[in-house]
């Protein structure tokens, strides 16, 4: 956490629990909805950096790319849309060819049911049946 984060944190914490202790719930939930609320921004929208969000988000364009670092991301191209949330994290889409490809989409690709390939030596499998399905020689361990 940086400097300025923890004294937001003291200050949003200050604000709320103080009407606490002086029996003014009411101004309590009152601060809490105001500081709780909050809208996602897109900063990227078909690769393109959206600069008036990130402005009115007062974020720099190498702040966004440290986050988008931090999430694996190495190209601003491939992202289809990014947010900034109310919580500081940052929400992605990234583009159709820049997505990681599952298990279930070459299934389909190699039009096999799912699940249908399973190494018989698979080490679950030996759990399931509770024996080794190749025999182990115990001489040559």
């Amino acid at each position: 956490m940086s400097i300025a984060t923890t004294v937001i944190m003291i200050s949003i914490g200050t604000t709320i629990v103080q009407p606490i202790a002086n029996n003014q719930l009411w101004k309590a939930v009152g601060s809490a909805a105001i500081f709780m609320s909050g809208r996602s921004k897109i900063v990227i929208e078909n690769g393109q950096i959206n600069q008036g969000n990130l402005r009115a988000m007062r974020m720099t364009v190498d702040q966004l790319e440290m986050r988008l670092r931090q999430k694996g991301i190495t190209n601003i191209s491939d992202v289809k849309f990014a947010t900034l949330e109310p919580n500081g994290q940052v929400g992605y889409e990234l583009m159709r060819h820049a997505k990681p490809v599952t298990i279930g989409e070459i299934e389909r690709m190699l039009n096999l049911k799912s699940g249908a390939i399973m190494d018989q030596s698979s080490l679950f499998q030996e759990v399931s049946i509770n024996r080794h399905t190749i025999p182990i020689d115990p001489k040559l361990q």
